[in-house]
């Protein structure tokens, strides 16, 4: 982030300990640029833009956006994309019909950097490093309040529904958020 633009954030005064920062000014520099970065990233099956209109799209773009909060890059998850290869989080959503169990949902899974996915001498480490950061997923989903159940068989987690206590349809735009 640019010192100027930093600057201007105001985080509150150090002597102050009782007062919450006002984190607007930061809320709406991400806005314009991580957030919505995030949600430039997701696609659907096929590696296409997800669509506005898709079902599933205002729970995909809450997942990015809260775990681009906590601190995540998501994965262009469109196998023709230039930054595939860099891998991230990848957040796809899933038709209710294209699961075996009929339930809908956002699939989340770790997508490792092509330099470790397509090395077939570290195939052990590219797996083992899947199944690691695929728990730590679910962890951090369910930190955030999500309900989360596995998917599949190479340890993604089903997003099935908005956070407790935070509806989609909830403006961030207090001062401070705190905990949800």
């Amino acid at each position: 982030m640019p010192e100027e633009q930093s600057s201007d954030l105001n985080l509150g005064d150090p002597e102050d300990d009782f007062q919450p920062p006002d984190l607007r000014p930061l809320r709406t520099l991400a806005e314009g640029e991580e957030l919505a970065d995030a949600r430039a990233r997701l696609a659907d099956g096929l590696g296409n833009s997800l669509s506005a209109d898709d079902p599933y799209a205002p729970l995909a773009r809450d997942v990015a956006e809260a775990l681009t909060e906590a601190g995540l890059t998501l994965h262009n998850c469109g196998p023709h994309h230039p930054q595939y290869r860099l891998g991230g989080v990848c957040v796809l959503p899933i038709p209710s019909g294209h699961n075996p169990d009929g339930q809908g949902g956002i699939a989340v899974s770790w997508t490792t950097h092509n330099l470790l996915a397509m090395d077939w001498e570290r195939g052990r480490e590219r797996q083992g490093t899947q199944e690691a950061m695929n728990r730590a997923l679910a962890g951090v989903l369910k930190a955030l309040g999500y309900q989360v159940r596995p998917f599949g068989t190479g340890g993604a987690s089903l997003v099935t529904e908005p956070r407790r206590g935070d509806p989609l349809t909830t403006p961030r735009t207090r001062a401070s958020r705190g905990r949800r």
